[in-house]
């Protein structure tokens, strides 16, 4: 067990954890402007519409900004990237736009139509990329926030197993995802090197299923075993719990889910967040109280392996267990058998 300190009351963590700057913003702030983030203007061109599958040497040399609000398609910033990658050598002129990498907006939210960008609002994550390339695409790309080298799937798919993590090449990699739900909406921010990527949709299965516990009354008191940046286990908070137990064996998903709580704190009624205990190292074994939180709920951030968390927190009606598609759960869901339900999503 940590060596307990003495709690440090309502300390504000809203830095970002991997630039230091201030790109961290409240649920609040852009729940409020995420209708107008990724418009066009009135001024603006329209879509182009690339042929995604087509080589570069097929393609326009650049397409420009929108004179007025400054915006760039999607498109556009994906060429200038293809065009860089070209000029380093690590693609030639049969790639494709595709072949540069996934493309992750800073915030995640159901579109309808492709985002028009803006500065910093977009994060880049690939194969064949080098830090050369990434920095050159961070200083002449406005709308480049990072550059990730893809490795596989970030995080920890087993306990006792290395967790893997992406390389970011240069920049930041904080993204948020706007989760809705039929209680509200909550932000959840992500360092996407290091976390799985999930994406927000209107239709997610995991939700679906979040709701119709919370509808029934399932969820007064809850552990969310695997909690990642502690989407289920806040949401539940959201729709009315009175005791959430978040915990997660790997730091950078924990170190989120303290974040995520600050962001939301307004949204979830939380009045006072306290940090009694620090971590022992990136991969917890036995559980760490790194975060208590006060208010409309009692919500409880343990750092730590999941076998051992009833050592430490006090069971509850519900436990979810919401792991990587694959893992074995036996040991999971018999250390959890002290909880009145176990539900595997």
């Amino acid at each position: 067990m940590a060596k307990s300190k003495i709690p440090q009351r309502d300390r504000q963590i809203m830095k970002c954890p991997a630039c230091e700057n201030s790109c961290v913003k409240n649920a609040e702030e852009i729940i409020a402007s995420i209708e107008q983030r990724y418009l066009a203007c009135q001024s603006c061109p329209p879509e182009p519409n690339l042929d995604k599958t087509g080589p570069f040497k097929e393609q326009p040399k650049r397409l420009e900004r929108c004179d007025s609000c400054q915006r760039a398609t999607l498109d556009a910033v994906m060429l200038d990237c293809l065009r860089i990658l070209v000029e380093h050598g690590l693609r030639d002129a049969r790639d494709t736009l595709r072949s540069v990498g996934m493309p992750l907006i800073e915030v995640g939210y159901p579109l309808a139509y492709s985002p028009r960008l803006g500065p910093r609002s977009l994060i880049i994550i690939g194969e064949r990329l080098n830090k050369d390339a990434a920095k050159e695409m961070l200083e002449q790309i406005p709308e480049i926030k990072g550059v990730i080298l893809s490795r596989g799937i970030a995080g920890m798919r087993e306990y006792g197993t290395k967790p893997l993590e992406n390389e970011l090449l240069a920049g930041c990699d904080l993204r948020a995802d706007i989760i809705q739900s039929l209680f509200g909406e909550l932000v959840i921010y992500k360092s996407q090197s290091r976390i799985h990527i999930e994406f927000s949709r209107q239709s997610a299965p995991k939700m679906k299923i979040l709701e119709q516990i919370c509808m029934q009354g399932r969820h007064r008191e809850v552990v969310d075993g695997l909690c990642g940046p502690g989407t289920l286990g806040l949401m539940c908070a959201l729709a009315g719990a009175k005791r959430v137990v978040l915990n997660d064996a790997w730091l950078p998903a924990v170190q989120n889910t303290l974040l995520n709580l600050e962001v939301n704190r307004q949204i979830l009624g939380i009045e006072v967040i306290e940090y009694p205990e620090t971590p022992l190292g990136a991969v917890g074994s036995e559980p760490v109280l790194m975060g208590h939180a006060r208010g409309a709920c009692e919500i409880e951030v343990y750092h730590g392996d999941l076998s051992k968390l009833f050592l430490r927190a006090r069971p509850a009606g519900l436990c979810l267990i919401d792991h990587f598609p694959g893992s074995k759960t036996a040991e999971m869901e018999r250390a959890c058998n002290c909880c009145k339900e176990l539900v595997i999503i």
